[in-house]
C-alpha cells in the first residue's frame, strides 16, 4: 500500500527554512530568508568616512643631471696611530 502522507518541518531558529518529506524515503529542504537568525540583530554596516582632497601640488624643480652638477671627491679618511 502506497501512502501519500508530507511530513513539513520548520525551522524555529532560521525562518524560511523548511523540509518536507514524504513517506521517510524523499524529502527536500528549502531556504527563503534573509540569513539572519531569529532574535539576531540586524546588520547595519557604517558609512565609510569622507574622501579626503587632493593635496595641493608642490611647484616642479628641475631634474638634477651629472652634466650640470660636480660629481664630489670622496673624503679620505686617515687613520691615526
Amino acid at each position: 500500500m502506497q501512502t501519500y502522507c508530507h511530513h513539513v518541518i520548520r525551522s524555529l531558529r532560521w525562518p524560511g527554512a523548511v523540509t518536507i518529506a514524504q513517506s521517510g524515503r524523499k524529502f527536500t529542504s528549502v531556504y527563503i530568508g534573509n540569513g539572519l537568525k531569529k532574535g539576531q540583530v540586524c546588520f547595519h554596516p557604517e558609512l565609510p568616512p569622507e574622501v579626503m582632497r587632493d593635496p595641493v601640488d608642490l611647484e616642479e624643480q628641475p631634474e638634477p643631471t651629472p652634466l650640470e652638477e660636480p660629481i664630489p671627491e670622496p673624503e679620505v679618511v686617515e687613520e691615526e696611530e
